[in-house]
């Protein structure tokens, strides 16, 4: 009777901590949560919301196009750093609609710390007008996860955007 007893309490004991998981976001599914939160205040022109997700106003924010690196080793010529800050004010201030997309997503975290690694292709209309890699790196806070550091390749899309009639 008592190995009964104490079989039911571990049973017990064990699926109130599985149910108490399941209640809890994933630091991978808060990644991707940021990273749609990035994509819609873009969509949105939300230039709040695309600030709250940034660790301070002095991050990384680099971009290296390929085409203008010469040369048998890569020169700096193509290594453009720039600010989300810079980024978000532009979005905010064109008439156009704008959308980063993303795919083959790869987030690597313990916890604390991660690194997010994926494709992209920024749109403004319909037009197509970069893609790259990207890559962030991402820091765990009270207030959530924040990005820390931004760099992408950038390749502009050779096909002029049609002119609108």
């Amino acid at each position: 009777m008592k190995i009964r007893t104490i079989m039911v309490l571990l049973i017990m004991a064990l699926s109130s901590a599985v149910i108490a998981k399941e209640g809890e976001k994933s630091a991978s599914q808060e990644i991707s949560d940021v990273i749609e939160a990035f994509r819609l205040s873009i969509i949105e022109k939300d230039e709040e919301k695309f600030h709250d997700l940034f660790y301070d106003k002095s991050i990384p924010w680099i971009s290296v196009v390929p085409d203008k690196r010469t040369g048998s080793l890569p020169s700096q010529l193509g290594v453009q750093p720039g600010s989300y800050l810079q980024f978000i004010s532009w979005i905010v201030s064109t008439k156009e609609k704008t959308e980063e997309k993303f795919w083959d997503v790869e987030i690597i975290t313990d916890k604390e710390i991660a690194s997010v690694h994926f494709k992209y292709s920024f749109h403004i209309d319909d037009y197509k007008s970069n893609w790259g890699d990207e890559a962030w790196h991402l820091l765990k806070t009270a207030d959530g996860w924040k990005i820390s550091s931004v760099i992408y390749s950038y390749t502009r899309n050779p096909v002029p955007k049609p002119k609108k009639i």
